[in-house]
């Protein structure tokens, strides 16, 4: 009986040993957490990442073009059918629209 009581207090205290280490560790972590948050939002500052650029030669465009790929017009995604090429569930052509009879 008297061994079994002091194994008892053995483990607690190893329990107790084992928990005031993770306690520690997590106030650490927390501490590095706390840390690494503080540098991303130093860093992510956009007046800093506008220096930086600066320093490097990169520059805001004068104005901005839009380029297309030759065969595609500006207005009309690829693949997008047109109403008149549209056929419905049955292969029929017609307008596209839901409840048109087939023409």
């Amino acid at each position: 009986m008297v061994f079994g009581i002091v194994v008892v207090n053995v483990l607690l205290a190893q329990t107790s040993f084992r928990i005031g280490e993770a306690e520690r560790h997590l106030e650490e972590l927390s501490e590095d957490h706390l840390e690494l948050v503080r540098e991303q939002a130093t860093l992510s500052a956009p007046g800093r990442i506008s220096a930086w650029a600066s320093r490097h030669g990169m520059r805001l465009p004068d104005d901005i073009r839009i380029l297309h790929a030759p065969g595609s017009g500006p207005g009309e995604p690829t693949g997008a059918d047109t109403p008149s090429s549209s056929t419905d569930p049955n292969g029929t052509k017609g307008s596209g629209a839901k409840g048109d009879p087939p023409t």
